[in-house]
């Protein structure tokens, strides 16, 4: 029994380490042909021309042009029950996974496609900032979902932390 109160605060522990590292991205899923869910890699935003995921010597590339819409989410990552939600409360803050579905056309005329992302936490701000700048007229931010959001619907809630 004495080792029930360390098992509990390693668990604790244990539950943070799972987020994303500075500079990754996790493809979530999408319509992208040949592109695994679940693969992390870079999100390169340094061209001017294109937003590129870079992955186990891949790659997918979204021209700027050619989106279409983004919509910025976050979720809470682990949902517990009310008692453990408070004990959990009560020691750190619960974590939230950060998602951006990007709308796009490759080809003029061609179908749509959509890509998920997992990005880390300090990535939204400066992804949506990005889009904002190098897709502008073609590229309207898409409100969170009551569902989504934790806080009131303005411009600058969803990238609240």
């Amino acid at each position: 029994m004495r080792g029930f109160p360390q098992f509990c605060f390693l668990l604790l522990l244990s539950l943070s380490a799972y987020g994303l590292d500075e500079g990754h991205a996790r493809y979530v899923g999408g319509t992208v042909p040949g592109t695994p869910a679940g693969v992390v890699g870079r999100l390169d935003t340094t061209s001017l021309t294109a937003l590129t995921f870079e992955y186990a010597g891949n790659k997918v590339e979204i021209p700027y042009a050619s989106i279409e819409s983004y919509e910025y989410s976050k979720e809470v990552t682990r949902h517990l029950g009310v008692l453990p939600a408070i004990a959990v409360g009560m020691i750190k803050m619960r974590r939230h996974s950060h998602f951006f579905s990007i709308s796009y056309r490759s080809e003029s005329g061609a179908p749509a496609q959509v890509v998920v992302f997992e990005v880390p936490k300090n990535m939204p701000r400066t992804l949506e900032a990005i889009l904002q700048t190098r897709a502008p007229g073609k590229c309207k931010p898409c409100e969170p979902t009551p569902a989504a959001s934790t806080g009131p619907a303005s411009p600058a809630a969803p990238n609240e932390h």
